[in-house]
């Protein structure tokens, strides 16, 4: 059961396709504030879910900067490029 609740794996090098995908997950996956706290806005499990931490580190791998992610998910646009 503990392998099943593991973080996704990251794997470098990042590629392009993986930014993109881990760019969606930080924002399908983003907080949604709860009476209970901050819950996943797809899973509504406990932020940050699975996918999100997956995501942010992909992220960190490709060397995008939180503050940038932070400034993508707020722009909401998934198709966005973190370079850009």
């Amino acid at each position: 059961m503990a392998a099943v609740l593991d973080d996704f794996p990251v794997f470098t090098p990042v590629s392009d396709d993986e930014v993109a995908l881990a760019l969606r997950a930080v924002l399908v996956h983003a907080p949604e504030q709860w009476p209970a706290g901050p819950l996943c806005r797809s899973e509504r499990v406990p932020h940050p879910c699975r996918l999100a931490r997956w995501g942010r580190g992909t992220l960190r791998a490709a060397r995008v900067t939180d503050a940038r992610a932070d400034e993508l998910v707020a722009a909401g646009d998934p198709g966005a490029w973190p370079w850009a």
